[in-house]
């Protein structure tokens, strides 16, 4: 990654989550609350379950822990997940409207535009499904609208405005990146009717091969690193398919073959039926997951699941949904009541914690920000630091042992900032670089010649 492309990114790519990391470390005076993002968004999805489909609160956290890459993400600051958390709410709120046959609730309306806003607003690859999934509910809404619901109906004229407020709400960063760049998702080329948009960067991913073909690979995990982490790298060992997996690749398959199973058995249980229809809402939820697969699966870095949660996030809950109602209308199935499932939840999310290590799982391990900075930031190159100047960092992302090296790594740049360390008593500037060509006038540390 060349080090304008950071500074690109900053000016066009979504920083809603950024920006509520900064507010919870302003309010707490703790730069760890940053983490409070993830966290809480574990706790929407937790209580929406809850509230809509009437999970228990037990299930629905074990069921998601035991993705390794949510558990991951829930313990870091990454912010994949608080922007797959909200496309979740979205898509489930249009799954719901599509079963459903009555306008949405002033509070379902309101989870779906939070939602949306959420998702476009933190993760950029997450702004063209946030723009599917809305024409899909504009569609819906008019049909429901015009055809169907018998509930008393809004006038238009109180609909159309607050429908334009939610949508600058919700395309907020794409609307500021058309007006002072010209481009909505800016700073990455797109090309309209032959226009080539103002912008910064040509992704090398649109060259990239076989993509289903990755995705499928990286969801069941063929060929992908042995450890979980938060960006799945394979840590120089090409032998594994670079930063792909992390959705558990049994437990992927677990939850298809039992969506699979409770589409057959809503099926046969209709046909049993003399009069009423019966429900459709087992196979709604496989034709919805089959119908969502077409968008991770085709789109570019999709091997990467990190930007795809909401797939799995969404396979997840459309079984526990389905499940939790099946102890009301499929009382046969004993074994699908949520204490009895729960247990083989249980043993998924047992494996993941024995496999994914103490990093992420287990509290002993917290350690304190002095003691981080004691293990991050090497001495030697911050007593290269003198007051008032202005440094140059040399860093290298992805580092597998920054001890053998002079330099830092990419993810400990931050932390030699000032701001950190009030002991040496006085301010400097400094900004990382991974190309020393591009520090101008400024200091290089280490130099050169360690450098090299």
């Amino acid at each position: 990654m060349s080090d304008l492309t950071i500074q690109y990114r900053f000016a066009g790519f979504p920083l809603l989550a950024h920006w509520l990391q900064g507010l919870l470390w302003f309010i707490t005076g703790r730069v760890q609350a940053a983490n409070l993002v993830c966290f809480f968004s574990l706790i929407i999805y937790i209580v929406f379950l809850k509230t809509y489909f009437r999970v228990p609160l037990y299930l629905s956290t074990i069921s998601l822990l035991a993705i390794p890459l949510v558990l991951t993400h829930v313990t870091s600051c990454y912010v994949d997940l608080p922007g797959n958390i909200g496309i979740f709410l979205l898509i489930i709120i249009t799954y719901l409207l599509i079963i459903g046959t009555e306008m949405p609730s002033q509070r379902s309306a309101i989870v779906m535009t939070l939602g949306a806003a959420t998702a476009a607003n933190i993760k950029p690859q997450l702004q063209p499904l946030t723009f599917l999934f809305c024409c899909v509910v504009g569609l819906r809404l008019l049909w429901l609208y015009f055809k169907k619901s018998s509930t008393p109906k809004p006038k238009l004229s109180k609909v159309l405005p607050t429908v334009l407020l939610a949508s600058c709400l919700i395309f907020a960063t794409p609307i500021k990146n058309t007006v002072l760049h010209g481009n909505p998702f800016y700073p990455i080329k797109i090309e309209l009717a032959g226009i080539i948009l103002k912008h910064q960067l040509v992704p090398k991913t649109y060259q990239q091969g076989n993509r289903p073909q990755k995705w499928l690979n990286s969801v069941l995990e063929i060929n992908t690193p042995p450890g979980w982490s938060t960006d799945q790298r394979n840590g120089g060992n090409y032998n594994y398919m670079n930063r792909g997996g992390g959705f558990f690749g049994f437990y992927v398959i677990f939850y298809i073959l039992l969506l699979i199973g409770l589409s057959i058995k809503e099926l046969i249980h209709n046909r049993l039926l003399s009069i009423s229809p019966g429900s459709w809402d087992a196979r709604t939820a496989l034709v919805s997951v089959a119908i969502i697969s077409l968008v991770p699966a085709n789109f570019p870095q999709s091997h990467e699941l990190r930007y795809f949660m909401f797939w799995m996030i969404c396979l997840v809950s459309l079984n526990l949904y389905l499940v939790s109602r099946s102890q009301i209308n499929w009382q046969r199935w004993e074994w699908l009541q949520p204490k009895y499932i729960g247990l083989v939840y249980l043993v998924f999310l047992i494996i993941v914690l024995s496999k994914i290590g103490s990093f992420y799982s287990d509290k002993s391990a917290f350690t304190s920000l002095e003691k981080h900075l004691f293990k991050a930031v090497k001495p030697e190159l911050l007593s290269q630091i003198k007051p008032e100047e202005n440094i140059c960092l040399k860093i290298q992302p992805a580092l597998s042992n920054r001890k053998k090296v002079p330099f830092e790594s990419q993810q400990n740049a931050f932390l030699y900032s000032s701001y950190f360390h009030p002991e040496v008593n006085y301010s400097y500037s400094i900004r990382a670089v991974v190309d020393t060509e591009n520090c101008g006038d400024r200091k290089i540390i280490p130099s050169e010649e360690l450098s090299k």
